[in-house]
């Protein structure tokens, strides 16, 4: 009998010196990891430190890490395998994401596993709902430890902390990104509203506004006007195909092209040739520009237009509403313009020339139903009676809000008019 207590003595006094050597070599592992945190390591020295601590001192003979790597448009997650030895190779590889979804809480690989079954113990790694590990360990060689009770827990603890630290370091870095972007989209909207006109010019025989409402905080609708001399004036609304800097960078070249161009200007005809060849030159057949760009004689009342592939601007007037649709294809699309045409209509007083960009016809209501160039149709014709410009473009802006049953817009919105005023 007294063999036998001292037997389990020694056992017990083996499990004691055992569990403080475990203690001690968590409070190791611990500090190392919170400190190479603290010192914001790479992940790969975080993982080594990991890994020497599985393999070498609780002698963990088998182990895959799977860690989700990217979070798809579609909110599926993306896995790769981030630590692997000791097993099948081809293990590397495996779907983790359906064989394992299921798996909540620390459990032991059952027969129902099959392809597992090179693992003795599966860890899932939560952030909050989402799953961002599963640590699969087999081939154990600790007899003196349980590693049910003493092991496994705290396994899934260090691992929870590493890759934690890992996704809050990864979200900090997005979030500096993201203000960064937010900053650069800053300047550049103010760069973008540059562009426009801050005001026009009184003239006694022409009132001109305009209405430029962004979607994006960066966009590529531009509208300008120039007077060439007393009588003359040149009205011009443009949209580059596509959103973003990179739409607001080409039209701020175009700008400063039109602005050049227009000091010299002899005819629409060559201004919008010139004008084609920078666009070709900025954008190299990537990207084109829609322009309606009229030249207004009050001394004549002769409106000389020329639509290159934008959406036709409409002339209300007592004989009622003209669409002007004459001209040549948008800029930057051919090298040299494949055909040029000048439209010409004449100016009466009151008449109210509305040009716009394609954001304002393509507004879809619950139905899917667009605004279209008939709606704008309408709208001049229930708005005939309006004169003042300013009260027309709110009412347009009204009536689109409404048919959008109050919905955000998805594209930038730019209004341009003008009105004889006798």
């Amino acid at each position: 009998m007294q063999h036998k207590s001292h037997i389990e003595e020694e056992i017990q006094l083996k499990k004691i010196f055992a569990d403080l050597e475990l203690k001690e070599l968590q409070l190791k592992v611990l500090l190392d990891i919170t400190q190479s945190i603290n010192r914001n390591v790479k992940i790969d020295e975080l993982f080594s430190i990991y890994e020497n601590f599985l393999k070498n001192e609780l002698k963990v003979g088998k182990l895959a890490l799977y860690t989700y790597d990217s979070l798809a448009e579609d909110q599926s997650i993306h896995w790769k395998c981030s630590l692997f030895y000791g097993a099948n190779p081809s293990m590397k590889t495996m779907d983790v994401s359906e064989l394992l979804k299921d798996i909540k809480s620390p459990q032991t690989i059952g027969a129902s596993h099959k392809a597992l079954n090179d693992f003795a113990y599966v860890l899932p790694v939560f952030h909050k709902e989402q799953p961002l590990a599963y640590l699969l360990i087999g081939n154990i060689h600790h007899a003196e430890l349980d590693y049910n009770e003493d092991i496994l827990p705290f396994v899934q603890l260090i691992t929870n902390i590493i890759l934690v630290a890992n996704e809050n370091k990864r979200f900090a870095k997005e979030q500096i990104k993201q203000a960064e972007l937010k900053k650069e989209m800053s300047v550049a909207q103010r760069m973008q509203m540059m562009l426009f006109p801050v005001s026009f010019p009184e003239h006694p025989s022409l009132e001109i506004h305009g209405t430029y409402l962004p979607h994006h905080r960066i966009g590529g609708d531009y509208y300008d006007y120039f007077q060439i001399n007393e009588d003359e004036h040149i009205l011009c609304i443009a949209d580059v195909s596509g959103k973003g800097v990179s739409a607001a960078l080409l039209m701020s070249n175009f700008q400063a092209n039109l602005h050049a161009l227009v000091k010299h200007f002899t005819t629409l005809e060559t201004l919008i040739t010139d004008l084609n060849t920078c666009v070709m030159k900025s954008a190299h057949g990537e990207k084109h520009i829609t322009l309606f760009m009229a030249l207004t004689n009050t001394k004549t009342n002769v409106l000389t237009y020329i639509n290159a592939g934008h959406p036709a601007p409409i002339l209300a007037n007592e004989k009622g509403i003209h669409l002007l649709k004459t001209g040549t294809t948008g800029l930057g699309m051919f090298d040299e313009l494949p055909f040029l045409s000048l439209g010409y209509t004449r100016i009466t007083p009151q008449c109210k020339l509305l040009c716009y960009t394609d954001g304002v016809i393509e507004i879809e209501n619950n139905k899917d139903e667009q605004f279209g160039i008939e709606g704008l149709e309408k709208f001049m014709v229930d708005n005939s009676h309006v004169k003042s410009l300013p009260e027309l473009h709110a009412n347009l802006i009204e009536t689109l809000k409404t048919f959008n049953n109050y919905r955000p817009f998805l594209d930038d919105i730019s209004l341009l008019s003008c009105r004889c005023r006798s």
